[in-house]
């Protein structure tokens, strides 16, 4: 083994190996609990059966497995670490943003690579596999998002229970649907030493919804009031051009619709995670969506 370490919902080790570097993320002995689990299902379910089936650059599953009586869980993959960079090699703002721009545009591959198909002739109906499981079933999301709202009392209550009451009117202003990664955030991609285009990983939480959903998860969650001032419209720009050049091109009305939506399902969701894990980190997040929230109104 090259090294381990522990994670949030999951602990890491990187192994060189007769067979070359491999990585292997896992659930330690002891821990139980189903969300983290579920976790593991649904990327072990989706870099197996979903991630073939399009061209987004990520880090192939070489095995996997998964005990549900006893919530154990492993998955193996090659370990990029000496033939890629992460955000941290980025040493100036200049740098730093031409990264950020390179998250929004291989975000908008994954969208667009799932959001249609040409079988359809309309990229609002989704790509054919997302079925069952996959399925965007809005009405389900309305329901959860406004029976949160309605119970939650935390901080931003107001503006929890706003977006809760306006959910039903924003996702029908915002029909497009397809996978979203869930997580997005800058520690999420790989950029290889070769040039090569950039790697997505960490599928975790990857979900059926709105593109929006994910876009404003990277501006409104993942940057403060001052970062979104000064690399917003350009990680915008960067999105949006991105997913009109894979052939969805949404006019500047649809663009703002999906962005208002997405930008209520972070803060609802952000509020969730804030009463399960009332932590300083989190609570930053909510402060940085419930603004982005109040920049929209």
């Amino acid at each position: 083994m090259v090294e381990s370490w522990p994670g949030d919902g999951a602990n890491f080790a990187r192994y060189d190996t007769a067979h070359g570097p491999l990585f292997l993320k896992y659930l330690p002995a002891g821990e139980r609990t189903t969300r983290y689990f579920r976790r593991f299902q649904r990327e072990v379910t989706y870099l197996r059966d979903l991630a073939p089936l399009v061209d987004v650059p990520h880090a192939p599953l070489l095995h996997a497995a998964l005990n549900a009586e006893h919530r154990r869980a492993h998955l193996l993959t090659p370990d990029l670490t000496a033939t890629t960079w992460g955000w941290g090699h980025f040493g100036t703002d200049a740098e730093r943003e031409a990264g950020l721009h390179d998250v929004a545009r291989l975000l908008a591959h994954l969208h667009a690579a799932w959001a249609g198909h040409p079988a359809f002739g309309h990229p609002a109906l989704g790509h054919p596999a997302l079925r069952g499981d996959w399925a965007w079933r809005p009405d389900e999301v309305t329901q959860e998002g406004q029976e949160l709202a309605k119970r939650y009392t935390g901080p931003h209550a107001a503006e929890v229970g706003a977006a809760g009451e306006r959910l039903p009117a924003l996702l029908a202003a915002a029909p497009l649907h397809t996978l979203t990664h869930g997580d997005i955030h800058s520690g999420q991609v790989l950029w290889p030493r070769d040039g090569s285009p950039p790697l997505l990983i960490d599928y975790g939480q990857v979900h059926p919804g709105l593109p929006g959903d994910d876009l404003a998860h990277l501006l409104a969650v993942r940057l403060n009031a001052g970062e979104r001032e000064r690399y917003g419209d350009g990680v915008r720009g960067a999105y949006w051009d991105e997913l009109a050049r894979r052939g969805v091109r949404l006019s500047r009305a649809e663009q703002t619709a999906q962005e208002r939506a997405g930008v209520a399902l972070n803060l609802l969701a952000t509020a969730r995670q804030a009463g399960r894990e009332p932590g300083e980190g989190v609570r930053a997040a909510l402060d940085n969506v419930a603004q982005a929230w109040a920049e929209l109104a």
